[in-house]
């Protein structure tokens, strides 16, 4: 009985002094959006540089602080394979939003480091079988802060683009919309309301999912904002980063598809 206990006592004790030390560790900042959710979005944006795609690719971590607010802030390269690669990389990380770093329960400031592969293979193939819908030139420049703003604020809202001028937002969302065949077993329906940000480059990122329905519907929301491209907001002469969110319905029947954006 007295060996019990002591093993016990020691067994006790180990947990906790494992406990005590897993709570003072830092945890990392993480992207809003969660980490395999942004390379996606990274990956959608990434435009390689012309005078890259013949050279060999590699590998470019960007550096920078994040705050106890969860802004990041000081981005530098150190030992990059290509310079024009090099701030490219700085202008995908630049656009990601982060929950800031923990320790025993508060934000703390850190310094951290997000890296991004360039593959020229990888980038022509993908282009090659499915080539993304370009912007044409815009008539203003993009602002060189990196400020988000509210449409409200802005002198023109973000408008969805498409090549051809009569489809609109409702045709869009109608004809690419796949129901999730989980929700189609489950009857799973109801309105998944996603919150985003349009970037100057007319794509978007930072995407949460600010109500869920679950069954699959989610991700296929996701996917239809990752496949769009927009005009982006134009905010005294400049191109600028605008929130949005966007609603879109999931309905078993004569209806799948709803257009409740707030441009």
């Amino acid at each position: 009985m007295k060996i019990f206990k002591v093993t016990s006592f020691f067994i006790i004790l180990i947990i906790s002094l494992l406990s005590l030390n897993l709570n003072a560790q830092t945890k990392s900042p993480e992207p809003k959006s969660g980490f395999p959710l942004t390379k996606k979005i990274i990956q959608n944006h990434l435009i390689y540089p012309q005078s890259a795609l013949d050279k060999k690719g590699g590998k470019i971590t960007v550096y920078y602080d994040v705050d106890e607010m969860g802004n990041a802030s000081n981005y530098k390269v150190e030992n990059a394979f290509d310079e024009e690669c090099a701030a490219e990389a700085v202008r995908l990380v630049k656009m990601i939003e982060w929950n800031p770093a923990m320790k025993n329960g508060k934000a703390v400031k850190v310094n951290d480091y997000y890296t991004i592969e360039f593959s020229p293979k990888s980038y022509k193939k993908a282009e090659e079988k499915n080539p993304r819908l370009m912007l044409p030139e815009q008539p203003h420049p993009a602002q060189k802060s990196n400020n988000v703003y509210n449409v409200k604020e802005l002198h023109q809202g973000p408008q969805p683009y498409f090549a051809n001028p009569q489809v609109t937002m409702a045709a869009y969302l109608r004809t690419n919309l796949q129901f999730p065949d989980q929700a189609k077993q489950f009857e799973i329906q109801g309105t998944v309301k996603l919150s985003f940000i349009v970037e100057t480059d007319g794509r978007a990122s930072n995407i949460l999912v600010e109500n869920s329905v679950g069954g699959g519907c989610d991700n296929e929301a996701i996917r239809l904002i990752q496949n769009l491209v927009w005009t982006p907001g134009v905010k005294n002469d400049s191109l600028v980063r605008t929130r949005m969110t966007q609603d879109i319905t999931f309905q078993i029947g004569e209806r799948n598809y709803h257009d409740g954006n707030n441009y």
